[in-house]
């Protein structure tokens, strides 16, 4: 997705004031929950039969068919309910995607088993800090790159479907583990603040949960010592 901004912004799709929203209040900012990650690889996923302002418009329907994107509660949809002719689901996505999403939710509920959460596990390709792309024009965002690729081969690895690297870096835009807005867009330093925000709190709570450890570990010392 090219940036929408050249000074302020310059809008792309005119007489689509979704799209500008998702631009200004979503687009590149850094995600961490789990919920709103699924959402956006879905989203992502359906731009292979759907377009932006399509999907935003019916963005209210995709999070009623897919209970808002709670993991659990998909793995466990009717399928046969979900694809069936005249569903509500049907008239987003075809059979194959709507079934990919489901499949999908259960491999994330294994990574999120095997990683603690889903976040730790797609943030850890980027080191827990988004790539500042620092592009001028519109021409140079790419549509994929090396790092979406890697990412894309581990998820299909892992099981998951309709992910190859052109929705996967689609996905990486949107929840900020790149920052693709231009240097011109009143985003880009925003998005920037934001990220370096998430850092200051994942370090806060990093040294929250080592300085637990360090107590439990000089409670057992003490609870062997005692023992002796």
């Amino acid at each position: 997705m090219a940036d929408m901004d050249t000074e302020a912004r310059s809008v792309l799709v005119p007489g689509e004031p979704c799209y500008v929203a998702f631009h200004d209040e979503e687009w590149g900012a850094p995600l961490h929950d789990d919920r709103k990650l699924f959402e956006i690889l879905v989203l992502s996923s359906a731009l292979a039969e759907l377009t932006w302002p399509v999907i935003l418009t019916k963005r209210h329907i995709f999070r009623e068919v897919f209970m808002d994107f709670d993991l659990v509660s998909v793995s466990k949809s009717n399928e046969k309910k979900l694809v069936a002719p005249g569903s509500p689901a049907r008239s987003l996505l075809s059979e194959s995607k709507l079934r990919s999403v489901i499949e999908n939710s259960k491999q994330i509920l294994k990574i999120i088993e095997e990683f603690g959460s889903f976040n730790r596990y797609i943030w850890g390709f980027v080191n827990n800090k988004p790539i500042v792309s620092r592009f001028r024009y519109p021409r140079q965002v790419p549509i994929k790159t090396s790092k979406a690729e890697t990412i894309s081969k581990d998820m299909i690895r892992r099981g998951l479907r309709c992910v190859g690297p052109t929705v996967v870096y689609t996905f990486m835009q949107v929840a900020g583990l790149t920052n693709d807005h231009l240097v011109s867009c009143f985003c880009f330093d925003k998005c920037v603040n934001m990220a370096s925000t998430c850092s200051d709190t994942n370090k806060e709570e990093k040294s929250a949960e080592q300085g637990k450890r360090i107590i439990v570990e000089e409670l057992m010392r003490g609870v062997d010592v005692i023992s002796v």
